[in-house]
């Protein structure tokens, strides 16, 4: 958590060195406020009794399950962008934190000296060579691109072993899992983002991901958004 509040904390700064393309932004901002007012009456409630009532060992293997779980896509998406080490960092993380890390609840891989990297098929599209496009705020999901939008509806959902959970029930049960989970990690930044919320996240969502798809090669980006 200590990267990320790190982050949030400097929002303000970072939010000059995004140039955001934003041609959407009234309706952006309407989606954003329905996001807002679903986090304030349920996700951030069950977020906040989830965190009180599970004790954080338990918290971690639920984390580090999901973790595991996107240790596929970055998987394909490393062998995609030409990086095998990555890909084969990814392959063994998955197959070992599978076994013996009892089904990735616990992160021995990174015990071991084979830490966490992660790739998307958004960041893929941006290796070979296509634009971001425009800034949309997707209804439940988020800050995103129209690059990441389809990268994240196309193959990244193929490569999510939780989409081919059967009967639906259980895929739905998972989701809110992962959902509360990670939104649960999110609760200690809640109170650091000041003034406009819609313009300082917008900022520091595109600054992070220009950072992610650079692979830090960014000169405006700085070395700590690494972590995030």
């Amino acid at each position: 958590m200590k990267p990320l509040m790190t982050v949030v904390l400097l929002t303000a700064s970072l939010g000059a060195m995004a140039t955001p393309v934003d041609p959407l932004e009234p309706v952006n901002r309407a989606v954003f406020a329905f996001n807002d007012a679903v986090d304030r009456v349920a996700l951030r409630p069950a977020a906040s009794a989830y965190q009180s009532l599970l004790p954080r060992p338990i918290r971690s293997g639920i984390g580090n399950f999901f973790s595991n779980l996107g240790e596929v896509s970055t998987f394909l998406n490393a062998a995609l962008q030409g990086k095998p080490d990555e890909a084969a960092n990814a392959l063994g993380r998955f197959v070992f934190n599978s076994t013996l890390g009892l089904g990735g609840i616990l992160d021995v891989m990174t015990e071991f000296g084979a830490p966490k990297t992660s790739e998307d098929f958004g960041q893929t599209l941006g290796v070979w060579g296509v634009g971001e496009g425009a800034y949309v705020v997707l209804p439940f999901f988020g800050p995103s691109t129209v690059r990441d939008g389809l990268g994240r509806f196309s193959v990244d959902a193929t490569t999510n072993p939780v989409n081919y959970l059967s009967p639906s029930e259980h895929r739905l049960g998972v989701t809110a899992l992962s959902l509360i989970n990670r939104r649960a990690q999110l609760l200690g930044a809640d109170a650091l983002v000041n003034g406009d919320r819609y313009v300082a996240l917008r900022n520091l969502w595109l600054q992070n991901r220009r950072y992610q798809v650079n692979d830090g090669a960014d000169a405006s980006a700085d070395a700590f958004l690494e972590d995030f």
